[in-house]
């Protein structure tokens, strides 16, 4: 199975195909407009989107027959969305700002959602997407967040799942040596903060992970695709 996720900086119906070379079986997508509104998706298998803007969302996408049994929307998050799939169960993130409730903003986000959704997340499902941050900024947020990125992670961790970037590359948090995102599309401003938490049993048989390449992406998106290749599901 080929997982990638990827956010598209808007109008995916445009940017699709070069996603598509690299023939995912799963996609997740923020920023991406409602398939159901714009766009031919002869390509994909299957979809959700969850959003309150129809030009920018998140959405997941299936290719290779592989179909979606159930959705299940979240209500603290405009853009989280858990699917399962016929082959494996995904909670997709995008995790966004919060003037509202800066508590939960960006990773908070995603902590909230893990602490009141245990029953979405287990050994055998696949966590994704934006998650906006990086453990570096976990010891000065400019204000107090109700979780950080290491809380994040311990909770993913407990579950079995593990961030396949790192797992694979012998990165550190905090110490990657490769890019998901480029602040402002700068190349002199890279972070890691797209991620893909996957099942240790995964982990176990031949993963391999590879992150795009900034001249190759730099024209569709400030972000660059983390895929996740395993020899099983």
């Amino acid at each position: 199975m080929k997982l990638a996720t990827w956010n598209c900086n808007q109008a995916f119906r445009k940017k699709q195909q070069q996603l598509l070379k690299l023939e995912p079986d799963l996609a997740v997508v923020p920023e991406c407009e409602n398939p159901a509104k714009k766009g031919n998706w002869a390509e994909f298998t299957d979809w959700r989107w969850t959003g309150d803007d129809p030009h920018k969302g998140l959405g997941v996408f299936t290719r290779n027959g592989i179909t979606i049994s159930s959705t299940t929307e979240i209500t603290e998050a405009d853009h989280v969305l858990h699917i399962e799939t016929s082959v494996v169960d995904v909670l997709a993130v995008w995790a966004m700002n919060d003037k509202d409730n800066p508590r939960q903003r960006y990773i908070g986000q995603v902590h909230t959602v893990l602490e009141n959704h245990p029953e979405l997340v287990g050994a055998d499902t696949v966590v994704a997407g934006d998650f906006n941050w990086n453990v570096i900024w976990d010891e000065s947020p400019k204000s107090q967040l109700c979780g950080d990125f290491g809380d994040v992670r311990g909770m993913l961790n407990q579950n079995g799942l593990y961030s396949a970037y790192h797992a694979v590359c012998g990165d550190e948090f905090g110490e990657e040596t490769e890019a998901t995102f480029y602040m402002h599309k700068k190349e002199e401003r890279p972070y890691h903060i797209d991620y893909a938490f996957v099942p240790q049993g995964l982990m176990e048989s031949d993963v391999e992970v590879t992150v795009g390449e900034y001249r190759e992406w730099i024209d569709a998106s400030d972000h660059m695709p983390l895929v996740v290749e395993t020899g099983s599901c």
